[in-house]
């Protein structure tokens, strides 16, 4: 503490003595470094008045001393520029009030200009000394030798923040940019290389240890090709979140995360009317089935942000439950949140719980989702995901709840397993229940999410844990894909929108081919295809070439948000005789009989079954002739 407060009292008397230096400067110069003798009176009067002057700008209004040399910038250059100039004129207004005989008039310019000069040039050349040396140090310790991609704003903050951080173990070798008249020049010291395309051969020449992209406007196609070309010489690449991401708009060293795969697939940025959902969620009770699983315990992550009442969380799986509930009492301590360890096929267990916490709204996200499992298993797909899904539709119905938003899957168009077949019949039953009470029964179509439990990213990371080979189906095999927080915010709209038997439907973008997902993984995870390869191992039990997210017979038209559609002509079925089969469907699964399962849900599901990895229209085409009804609808 004695040497900081010695080290602010020898920085305080340097600015001093430069100050009133530059005083007498300024008469030397004024008098070609011959001062008459008469003038040394008038050099003593002017300092007597002046340096008061200069103390309460100093310390008082500007608190000049407490900037830090090392760290000088151009919010302190600010600072000490309107503390001399002010300065200056409240003491040149001094002497037109209460005259100074004698004082030359191109002293007040000459020592104005002089003082900010030596000022500003002590503190530059300090920051200087301090960052060249610390930064060579950082470069004699072993650092990581990066490029930085992007030499914008983004990237001179990024290496600011390097060359004045050391404990982020980073020596900066260059640039690259594809504006050529950045090219050849510096930023800090730090020159820019060349182009984006030369990034393999100046990364070999160079020994570059990673690379960092500080673009965060970057479309996905170009960091496809950045990782592609550093993959082949195995060096990791991070980047910058996308500008979406960047909330509070400021871009800093602490935000370069690792490449994601979602960054590598062409996403649309999605925004939500965040108004409309806080008006149905605020000050209500929340109940969320399957709430320890990956799109369960982001409803629960996001529900929160709305403050609700109460937050249920319902689940099969102690440890999920445990770690969702642990994770939201942290982040909010003022939402009171309850857990329950039940399953869905527990009908009494069920009941029990909605009339002890009577649920407002009742998002259902519990389901048996692997499909080669529930081929194997039919009576478990069954009872869990159809009479689970009625018991939870039961109860919500007997306390009146006011929304229950069901959650589905693309595999319930056209479906071609027992898995797909049981969430169209949950559909089914969302139109079925719609006109039994006054809960809203709505249901939420779209694909697959990135980094659920048990999705293909964990197989694939599994696998190249284990040295490869990565296993897909089959090459022509495609799917939809959206992470999993841009799938629930999308839930969480669509049930701010929704009426009674309403069935949304997310628009996914593009389908992507899995072969093309496993290739990109591998490049992100610095290896090579050559290296770790890809086996082909042909199709699952239940398993198709390609999703669809609607089926030909249903047609759709747009809601209040662009990235959610309503189906308005599902598929019509005979009411009476649903509830028959599905008593049939009940006494099916008891015993255990597969052929009988899949019979009952033929004749319930009429396109079940058909047409399985036929080609059918793209996606592409089907869309566009969907764009057309659009159109003709407005």
């Amino acid at each position: 503490m004695v040497r900081i407060i010695r080290k602010t009292w020898l920085r305080i008397l340097i600015d001093w003595l430069f100050f009133i230096t530059s005083i007498f400067i300024a008469f030397f110069l004024r008098f070609e470094f011959s001062i008459p003798s008469k003038y040394i009176q008038i050099i003593f009067y002017s300092l007597l008045r002046e340096i008061p002057i200069f103390f309460i700008f100093y310390f008082f209004i500007f608190k000049i001393y407490r900037t830090l040399w090392e760290y000088f910038s151009l919010e302190a250059l600010k600072d000490l520029t309107l503390s001399l100039t002010l300065e200056k004129l409240l003491f040149y207004l001094l002497t037109i009030i209460f005259p100074l005989e004698g004082y030359p008039r191109s002293v007040f310019v000459i020592s104005y200009v002089l003082s900010l000069i030596m000022l500003f040039s002590l503190r530059a050349f300090v920051r200087w000394f301090y960052e060249t040396t610390k930064y060579q140090r950082s470069v004699d310790n072993n650092y990581k030798r990066v490029i930085i991609i992007g030499a914008g704003d983004a990237g001179e903050k990024i290496l600011r923040e390097i060359k004045t951080h050391k404990e982020l173990n980073y020596n900066v070798v260059g640039f690259l940019d594809d504006d050529k008249n950045k090219i050849g020049k510096t930023i800090h010291g730090v020159k820019v290389l060349g182009p984006i395309s030369s990034l393999l051969k100046i990364a070999k020449n160079n020994s570059i240890d990673e690379i960092l992209i500080a673009i965060p406007s970057a479309p996905s196609s170009l960091i496809r090709d950045i990782v592609s070309m550093a993959s082949k010489l195995k060096i990791p690449v991070k980047t910058l979140p996308g500008i979406w991401e960047l909330i509070d708009g400021r871009v800093s060293i602490n935000k370069i995360r690792n490449v994601r795969i979602e960054d590598l697939l062409e996403r649309d940025v999605i925004n939500l009317d965040s108004e409309k959902i806080r008006e149905y969620i605020q000050n209500k009770r929340i109940l969320v089935t399957g709430a320890g699983g990956s799109i369960g315990s982001e409803i629960c992550r996001q529900v929160a942000r709305y403050r609700p009442e109460k937050l249920i969380l319902l689940g099969r799986g102690e440890n999920s439950i445990f770690n969702i509930e642990l994770e939201l009492k942290k982040l909010y301590p003022d939402i009171s949140i309850k857990s329950y360890i039940a399953d869905i096929k527990d009908r009494d267990k069920i009941f029990y719980i909605f009339e002890k916490e009577i649920p407002n709204i009742i998002f259902h996200s519990a389901a048996h989702k692997h499909v080669p499992l529930m081929e194997e298993n039919p009576d478990e797909a069954v009872f869990n995901n159809v009479f689970g899904t009625i018991n939870v539709m039961d109860a919500s119905i007997n306390v009146g709840a006011e929304k229950f938003i069901f959650i589905s899957t693309d595999k319930a168009v056209y479906p071609a397993n027992i898995m797909g077949a049981t969430k169209r019949i949950g559909e089914m039953l969302v139109k079925f229940y719609n006109s039994h009470s006054k809960t809203s029964f709505i249901a939420v179509r779209f694909g697959n999410v990135l980094g659920s439990r048990g999705s293909v990213l964990e197989v694939f990371k599994k696998q190249l844990e284990n040295g490869g080979p990565i296993t897909i189906t089959d090459p022509e095999m495609e799917r939809y894909f959206m992470t999993i927080p841009e799938a629930v915010g999308l839930v969480l709209q669509a049930g701010s929108i929704g009426n009674s038997g309403d069935i949304f439907v997310l628009d996914m973008g593009k389908p992507v081919k899995i072969i093309d997902l496993a290739k990109n993984f591998i490049e992100l995870s610095g290896h090579s295809v050559d290296d770790i390869g890809i086996e082909i191992i042909g199709l699952r039990p239940g398993e198709k070439l390609r999703e669809e997210l609607w089926e030909k017979e249903e047609k759709i038209e747009k809601t209040s948000h662009p990235k959610i559609f309503k189906i308005v002509s599902y598929i019509d079925f005979d009411k009476s005789k649903f509830n028959l089969r599905l008593h049939e469907l009940k006494e099916s699964a008891r015993k255990r009989e597969k052929e009988e399962i899949e019979k009952i849900l033929m004749e319930i599901i009429p396109t079940y079954k058909k047409d399985v990895n036929i080609k059918k229209e793209s996606y592409e085409d089907k869309r566009m002739s969907e764009i057309t009804y659009y159109q003709t609808k407005d």
